[in-house]
Formats: C-alpha cells, sequence, structure tokens
C-alpha cells in the first residue's frame, strides 16, 4: 500500500500560505550567491520590519483575535491533530525553498515516535512532492552523532537540507552535540549548525521545548525564524493560523466521535476516594481528593476538597464510611511530577488513582464494548476496503505484558466469547489480532526512549514504523495496547476505537487520548475515505468510539475544560484574595447597647431556652417500620451510556452538544465500608438505640439494606425524622439563664464584601451572609419606621433535636400617633427564608424557632424571602398597615 495525498486542500493550502506570506516581498536566494560564504547559509533579504508589516496583515486575514504579537521571528501555527500538521510544515518547507531559496531546515520533535512519524511522512511523501515541486531535490535525514558526515553535508551542501532531531538531542552540556571532538575537527557540532541560520521547525514545542535550559540551547542554533506547530500551544506568540477543533470537527476534516461512557453507579457505601493531585504552598502540600460528603439534608454528594497531614477523612466528610482514613502523609516526586498519598490505615494512592471502585468488572466492560464495537464496524467497513485498528490505553503495563497479566487474560476470554457469539465459530488467530507498544529504561519505567523501543523490534517495526503494513487486511493485527504516557506522536488513521483500561481518570488530556484516533480513515490502496457532505446521522464511516472508564458527563467536561482553557479566553475567572489585603473593621456602639430600645428587645430575646419532646413510642415504632418497609435501593451496578457529540461550538457557553443514543447496565461487585446503622440513626432523630432497634426488628424489607448500606441509612433517617416531626409534642420552656451583653466583641474583623453600613444598628456595619440578607438590611436601612435592627449574632443560637438553630434579624418598629403625640415600639424577630421554599430539618427547626419565642412571651417571629411579604405579615400581626 502507498498512501495518496491530496494536494488542493484548502484549509492546509492556507497555512503554508500563512507561513509563506510572511516573507513576501523578498528575493529568491540562488545558491551561488552564498558562493564566499564559508558554509552554505540562509540569506533571506527582507526587514524585521517588512516581516511583521506582513504578520499583522496574515493575521487580519485569517481572523485571530488573540494573536499574542510579539517583534520576534518565533510564529506559531495551531491545527488540530489529525489534519496534516506534519505534511503542512514539510510541504511549508519546499514553498520556502522555492520561492526565497532557503535550503537549510531543523525539525526538532520532542520524541522517538513524533520523530519517527515525522521521517515516515518524508519517505511516503517523496514521490508527492517531486510531482509538485518538479522534483526538487532535497536530502532528509535524522540527526546521529556518530554520522557526522550528514551533518557536515547539511551544513556545507547548497541544495535542499532537512535533518530531523530530538530535543534530546542537544539539551545537556554531555550530548556530543554540544561538545568538541576530534571526529568533527576539534569543533563543537552545534557551533557549525549555528552557522547555516537554520529554519527551526519545533513540532509541539509545549512538550519541554520551552524551558530556560531549552531556550538557553534553541538560541546556540542561530535559527534564521522559528515556527511552531501544535494543536496546543503552551508558549503563544505570534498566531499566524488556527484550525481550532471546533472548525475541524465541524468541517468534516477529522472523525466524528461517539462516547461509551463506563462506570460504577450507587458508590455511597463505598470506601470511595479520587485523588486529583496536590497543592503546593509555603506551608505543607494539601492533597485535592473527591469523596462522598455527607450533606445537612442527610443525603450524600460527591465534592473535591483538600485535605492536610493528619486530617480525618470522617470528620471532614461527615461520611461513616471513612472511619479510620486519616491523612498521614502526602508527598510530591519532583523527577516524575506525579504525587503520592499515604494514609494511616497502610494504603497508598498515586495522583489520579481511585479507591473502592469494582475496577475488574469496569474492565470487563470496556474490553467487551471495544470488541462488540470493533467486529460492528469491521463487518461494516469491509465492503469500503477499510481496515479497524482498536487502540487500548493502559496505565500499568504488568496488566497486559505477561500471559497471566489481568488485562491480557481478560481481552482473549471476552475475544473468544464475542468472536463465538457474532460468526458461531471460535477465532484461529487469537495471539496474533494483539500486541503491545511498550518500552522500558534501565530503572523499570515506560518510556519512549528509542534504544528502549528497538529491544521490541517486531512491536516498533509493526506499530511504530510500518504504518502502511498495519491498515493491510494481510496483517492480522487489530488490537494494540499502549502505555497512556506513549500515546503522543504515534496515531493511525485507522483507529475506529480507543479505549481506557487506566487505574486513573485525569492524568490524560482528552484532547490527546481522542487525537490518537481523529485521523480520517485509508482505504487499502491508499485512498483517503472522507465521508459526504450530506451523510446521515448515525451512518458515518468516520466515527470513532471512545471507551472511557468515566462517566458521560465526567469525560465532557474535563473534554470541555481542556476547550475552554485553550479558547475561551473570556471566561469569567475565580475571584482570589489578594494576600496584602487587610481585613475590615466591625466596631460596637456603645451607646446603643446601654440604650432603652436595645436593652428592651435584648432583655425579650436573650433568655435561654430548653426543650422537651413527648410521644407515643409504640405509634412511632408503627409508623417508622410502615414507612421504611416501602424504601427501594438500587443496587451498585456498572452503567454504560453511549452519547454521540453532535457538534462543537466555540462562541457558546456549552462547548460540545450530543445526542445519546442508548445505555445499559452489568453486574458490580461492590466493596462496602462497615456502618453502624444503628447509631448514625440514632445521633441524627434523637431516638434511643433500643427503639431503633425494635423498629429494624419488625421491618419486612431488609435486604434492601445490603443492596447498598449507606443510600438506605440516608433514606431511612429522612423517613423517620418525618414521622417524629409528625408525631411528636414539642415544648419549650426558660432556663433562667441569658446571653450576657458582654459576647458583644467591640470590634469584628472581617474579609466578607457583603457590608451594609448603617445608623440604625448595634455596629456601624451590618455583616450579611448573603444577597437575600443584604437586600434586606437595605430595605431597613431605608424604611423610617424601623428604628433598630440586629443581625443575630452566630452565638446566638436555639437548641432543637436536630441541632441548634441561628435566626437572622431582630427588628424594633416605631409608630408614632400624630392625634395623640404617643410612640409605640414593636419588637420582630425576622427570618429571610420562606418556609414554604423549605423542607424537612429546616422547616422542622423554623418550628422550633417558633415555640422557642413563645416560651419567652415573644409572639412576632416572621419567616419571609421577599420585602412585600415581610411588610404584609408585620401589617396583619399589628392589625393595621404600618408599613
Amino acid at each position: 500500500m502507498k498512501f495518496k495525498f491530496e494536494p488542493n486542500l484548502k484549509f492546509q493550502l492556507d497555512a503554508i500560505d500563512s507561513v509563506v506570506s510572511l516573507f513576501s516581498g523578498a528575493p529568491l536566494i540562488k545558491p551561488e550567491e552564498s558562493i564566499f560564504s564559508q558554509v552554505a547559509k540562509n540569506i533571506l533579504r527582507i526587514t524585521q520590519k517588512e516581516v511583521f508589516s506582513n504578520r499583522d496583515k496574515i493575521i487580519k486575514n485569517n481572523g485571530i483575535a488573540d494573536s499574542r504579537k510579539e517583534d520576534v521571528l518565533d510564529f506559531c501555527i495551531e491545527m488540530e491533530t489529525g489534519t496534516g500538521k506534519t505534511y503542512v510544515y514539510l510541504r511549508t518547507i519546499l514553498e520556502l525553498h522555492q520561492k526565497y531559496g532557503l535550503s537549510k531546515f531543523i525539525i526538532v520533535v520532542p520524541s522517538v515516535a513524533v520523530k519517527e512519524g515525522t521521517m515516515k511522512t518524508l519517505d511516503i511523501t517523496k514521490d508527492h512532492f517531486a510531482k509538485l515541486y518538479n522534483s526538487t531535490p532535497y536530502t532528509h535525514f535524522e540527526y546521529n552523532s556518530r554520522k557526522i558526515n550528514k551533518v557536515r553535508s547539511f551544513v556545507f551542501s547548497n541544495h535542499l537540507q532537512i535533518m530531523v532531531m530530538n530535543v534530546q538531542a542537544f539539551n545537556t552540556d554531555d550530548r556530543i552535540i554540544n561538545q568538541e571532538r576530534d571526529s568533527n575537527n576539534g569543533e563543537k557540532i552545534i557551533d557549525l549548525l549555528e552557522k547555516v541560520n537554520p529554519v527551526l521547525i519545533m513540532d509541539e514545542p509545549q512538550q519541554g521545548m520551552d524551558t530556560a535550559n531549552m531556550l538557553k540551547r534553541r538560541k546556540k542554533l542561530n535559527p534564521l525564524v522559528t515556527f511552531r506547530y501544535s494543536a496546543t500551544h503552551k508558549v503563544l506568540k505570534n498566531l499566524i493560523y488556527r484550525l481550532s477543533p471546533y472548525d475541524a470537527y465541524n468541517q468534516g476534516l477529522v472523525k466524528k466521535i461517539e462516547v461509551f461512557s463506563i462506570h460504577q453507579s450507587n458508590t455511597q457505601s463505598n470506601v470511595y476516594i479520587e485523588f486529583d493531585g496536590i497543592k503546593l504552598s509555603s506551608n505543607k502540600p494539601q492533597a485535592k481528593l473527591k469523596l462522598n460528603h455527607k450533606l445537612a439534608s442527610g443525603d450524600f454528594k460527591l465534592k473535591t476538597i483538600y485535605f492536610k497531614d493528619g486530617d480525618d477523612l470522617e470528620k471532614k466528610t461527615k461520611n461513616p464510611v471513612y472511619k479510620d482514613w486519616i491523612v498521614e502523609r502526602i508527598l510530591k516526586d519532583p523527577l516524575s511530577d506525579t504525587s503520592k498519598i499515604k494514609f494511616g490505615n497502610g494504603i497508598n494512592l498515586t495522583q489520579g488513582e481511585s479507591h473502592g471502585v469494582d475496577k475488574k468488572s469496569i474492565f470487563e466492560e470496556q474490553i467487551r464494548w471495544t470488541i462488540k464495537k470493533h467486529f460492528d464496524k469491521k463487518d461494516k467497513l469491509k465492503n469500503k476496503k477499510l481496515k479497524v485498528l482498536s487502540l487500548f490505553f493502559i496505565d500499568r503495563v504488568a496488566n497486559y505484558i505477561n500471559n497471566d497479566s489481568l488485562i491480557r487474560k481478560l481481552f482473549e476470554k471476552i475475544y473468544t466469547k464475542e468472536y463465538k457469539k457474532k460468526y458461531d465459530s471460535l477465532p484461529s488467530n487469537i495471539t496474533q489480532i494483539h500486541d503491545g507498544y511498550f518500552a522500558k529504561t534501565s530503572k523499570g519505567e515506560y518510556t519512549d526512549n528509542e534504544l528502549s523501543m528497538r529491544k521490541n523490534s517486531k512491536a516498533y517495526q509493526k506499530i511504530l514504523k510500518d504504518k502502511e503494513r498495519l491498515l493491510s487486511f494481510e496483517e492480522p493485527l487489530e488490537f494494540i495496547f499502549s502505555h497512556s504516557a506513549l500515546g503522543v506522536g504515534w496515531d493511525s488513521p485507522n483507529v475506529f476505537n480507543i479505549c481506557t483500561l487506566n487505574e486513573t481518570q485525569s492524568l490524560i488530556k482528552k484532547r490527546q487520548e481522542i487525537g490518537r484516533g481523529l485521523r480520517l480513515s485509508v482505504t487499502q490502496d491508499g485512498t483517503r475515505y472522507r465521508d459526504n457532505k450530506d451523510v446521515k446521522e448515525g451512518k458515518e464511516i468516520n466515527l470513532l468510539t471512545v471507551v472511557a472508564n468515566q462517566s458521560y458527563y465526567a469525560f465532557v467536561s474535563a473534554y470541555q475544560s481542556e476547550l475552554v482553557a485553550e479558547y475561551g479566553k473570556d471566561q469569567k475567572q475565580p475571584e482570589l484574595r489578594n494576600a496584602r489585603d487587610k481585613p475590615k473593621q466591625i466596631k460596637l456602639k456603645k451607646k446603643v447597647l446601654n440604650s432603652n430600645d436595645f436593652q428592651k428587645l435584648w432583655k425579650k430575646i436573650s433568655q435561654k431556652t430548653q426543650y422537651k419532646v413527648f410521644f407515643r413510642e409504640n405509634t412511632i415504632i408503627e409508623k417508622c417500620v410502615e414507612s421504611l418497609n416501602s424504601i427501594v435501593v438500587q443496587e451498585a451496578v456498572i452503567s454504560i451510556n453511549l452519547n454521540k457529540i453532535t457538534g462543537l461550538f466555540e462562541q457558546e457557553k456549552q462547548k460540545i452538544k450530543s445526542e445519546y443514543k442508548g445505555g445499559d447496565i452489568a453486574k458490580s461487585t461492590p466493596q462496602f465500608a462497615s456502618v453502624n446503622l444503628f447509631k448514625e440513626i440514632a445521633q441524627d432523630t434523637a431516638l434511643s438505640i433500643a427503639t431503633i432497634i425494635r423498629i429494624f426488628d419488625n421491618l419486612k424489607n431488609k435486604q434492601m439494606i445490603v443492596r447498598n448500606p449507606v443510600v438506605y441509612l440516608t433514606e431511612a433517617i429522612k423517613r423517620i425524622k418525618q414521622v417524629l416531626f409528625k408525631e411528636m409534642v414539642l415544648v419549650y420552656e426558660t432556663t433562667g439563664k441569658k446571653y450576657q451583653k458582654k459576647l458583644f466583641k467591640k470590634i469584628i474583623s472581617t474579609y466578607e464584601k457583603r457590608l451594609v453600613e448603617t445608623d440604625k444598628g448595634l455596629y456601624d456595619k451590618i455583616i450579611c451572609d448573603s444577597d437575600n440578607e443584604e437586600k434586606f438590611s437595605f430595605y431597613f436601612n431605608s424604611e423610617n419606621k424601623i428604628k433598630f435592627y440586629l443581625k443575630l449574632p452566630q452565638w446566638y443560637r436555639i437548641s432543637t433535636p436536630i441541632g441548634d438553630y441561628n435566626p437572622d434579624f431582630g427588628l424594633i418598629i416605631e409608630k408614632k400617633d400624630l392625634s395623640n403625640n404617643r410612640n409605640t415600639s414593636t419588637h420582630f424577630v425576622v427570618e429571610t427564608k420562606a418556609s414554604s421554599d423549605l423542607r424537612g430539618d429546616e422547616l422542622f427547626k423554623i418550628n422550633c424557632a417558633v415555640e422557642h419565642f413563645k416560651a419567652l412571651g415573644f409572639k412576632k417571629y416572621i419567616d419571609t424571602d421577599s420585602i412585600p411579604d415581610l411588610k404584609n405579615k408585620i401589617n396583619v400581626k399589628l392589625g393595621e398597615t404600618i408599613l
């Protein structure tokens, strides 16, 4: 097979022209013009001012708003993965040579995989470029310090020369290129290269080419001009051409994408921990963990917060499944840039790793669905003369490399089963249809080091070098396993399925992961297959299926956040507090504290109370049994969902739009933590353990408990509380104790921004906990009939059976009667949340507050959510229209 290239793709020609036009106006330099130079160097007769003027026109014509202009001869070209970036810069080289006579080009690549891809493209485009450029002679080679003659030819030859070199070839002083050698007449190779003013092309520069060290090394090459080619630039300057993921996807320049999300559902009873990384600070590092947190409502929610050494996971999450999980140590490896967290129970996690997940069952379903999709596509595409490849990413090679490795065994077992189901026979070549693309250093780490890769010469040759053979029906290999760290730089146009069998979820970027299979497919005769523009939804041939080990929401959120990071420059950034900001001082007004008005209000509301609960125990037990018997708990399962990405949208907040295509579930083997149900229910409901045992002794659906203990616990507590709220009689009585005035601090320091200045308060400013409180405070200030208002302090608490409660405001409303010149003051306590909008615990606490104030002889308690409602309720309480 020979790849057939398309010379007239507009988006590629636009990218080439954007570079070539930078030097518009410069004359063609013929080889003989450098005859008197010591070396055959690049010469470009155009001023920098003219180049930058051309740059500005190109940027304007290409409609690039954020080009990051800098007056340096260093330019960025951005092309989405899979759109022919390597072809574009190689053809650009020939255009620059033909138009301006530039003849010395160095392509710097970050890895062996990228280098092999570049060398392969140089080989297979030779005939194609010969037709386009009238057989212009050129030499291309990969830099090898042992083959100095090729480097000398590069320096002294007058014809077009292209040298490809790894960044590792010149990144330290001990590299041969940076040393004086007898084999090079006592000169450094780098000094020779410096003399020719090469055009420097950086392929994937974001991978280590912009460190302080590499900036110094690149400068030694003395480039005439530098061009950066990538889909994901980290250092962005002078961006002259952009083909974004949005453009590529919506114009059909890459495959469409669908996502199989496979993840465990109903994990509340698992000791679920997801370690997302660490945050470094001047103090000790903090670990970012995603855990199941118990909310005030009793429900559980996955939340991400930071933990430090010594933190108790059970206490911080209020979740009993994390009992005995205490952070012992948080570590960051400065060499590998990965982090680890150690717990006191002996369990360790690496950054990106999860605990409490049924990995084996998830792996099984991922492999099963990848194989099923592979078979379906294989049958569908055979008549199109397209071979189907599937790529598996794994992050623990030990899971595949040996005959008894988990993933290898699972793959061969599932492949055999699905093959028999599909074709009603057993496979004859199971050992030939899959292989691995791995390499190890002497330290046992997986790498893309060339020497290490070539030790596995068979896989190296087949997968990395001989890409045409891999696309042939004659080659039996169809399933490729690769270490996730080795994915960059290797891709194949006929990868139709990508499966992430990683034990970690967060370390591979989604764009990098998807990019391995984005290229449009190639038929047996080397022709690029393109779907018709009017192809119906679901009938596309170029469709990449990603089988992900996470929910579709999590997958798309990660993918979308990467797109926003790259293109959503207008997105609002999180607000950070300046370390130099000083807290605001709020001062107590002593005169108000000692005033008659405040004394009267405080005398009424400062009394403390206690409550007594009365209920018929047998009735409570009977009602609880009745309610708990109707609880239905879903089992922990593996959820499988298929979603098709229908479009990418640059200008919209929702960058990715998709359509749900179907779903399935599979059995899971949950790893539940032990939970003391009776103790947890007793703590949350104030029932005795003896009463709770009597309730559970009478239950008929105890099997629901073992399905998911924490989910059952949550629902049981809610239902028991509902019974108690209905059946209990709650009585408050004063204790004879009071909140003392000395508890009011003279000065309060705060960083809170919602501060309302007031002449009517105990302090010169009111600290508001919410926008709603702030709105009410402004109203209290402006309403002349409100003489005084007090934001009740946090230490003012009302005891309830389900926890303390803190009301919002105390008010003094003054009525002035003009007929008899009498002033009347009325005291109110106001809660600025309407009870109609509250449920469960909060509503119960407000009802307790009503009973508390009744016990104080104080009947003017109001809950409200709006100012008109407040005014109406106050007028009703007073029996006349005051406000």
